[in-house]
């Protein structure tokens, strides 16, 4: 069955969901987002730098998506309110995740809205560090 993950030497099953890279390339950078929240202070939200992107200055970031099998999308704001969408494919995503001052009077937390999203997957998700 190609396509289809195999768990700990065990044949690949027709119950078993193929692999989808771009969904865990997704699970993940939501579980990066969710730990990096946890340290930052009233007065900033969530941003990030984009190698190659525009100006190399911090942006808003609103919401992460995953079209796959191999797509993430990144939505947000540059910090004069105007819009963005990153769509890139999942093995160039290079990311720096930067505390931004908030743009409104309570700072936005999107990590524990992005993980509401994340379809469960077969593999548990593990500390990027370890």
């Amino acid at each position: 069955m190609q396509g289809v993950v195999e768990t700990a030497g065990v044949p690949a099953t027709a119950e078993q969901k193929p692999f989808d890279p771009s969904a865990w390339m997704h699970e993940r950078i939501v579980h990066q987002i969710m730990e990096f929240e946890k340290n930052l202070g009233p007065d900033h939200e969530i941003g990030g730098r984009f190698v190659e992107g525009p100006n190399n200055e911090p942006l808003h970031i609103t919401n992460v998506a995953s079209w796959g099998p191999d797509m993430v999308m990144f939505m947000g704001e540059y910090p004069d309110g105007r819009k963005f969408e990153l769509m890139q494919h999942y093995s160039q995503v290079s990311m720096l995740l930067v505390a931004v001052p908030k743009m409104n009077k309570e700072p936005r937390r999107i990590g524990f809205e992005l993980i509401k999203t994340v379809k469960e997957q077969d593999h548990p998700w593990e500390d990027p560090v370890s």
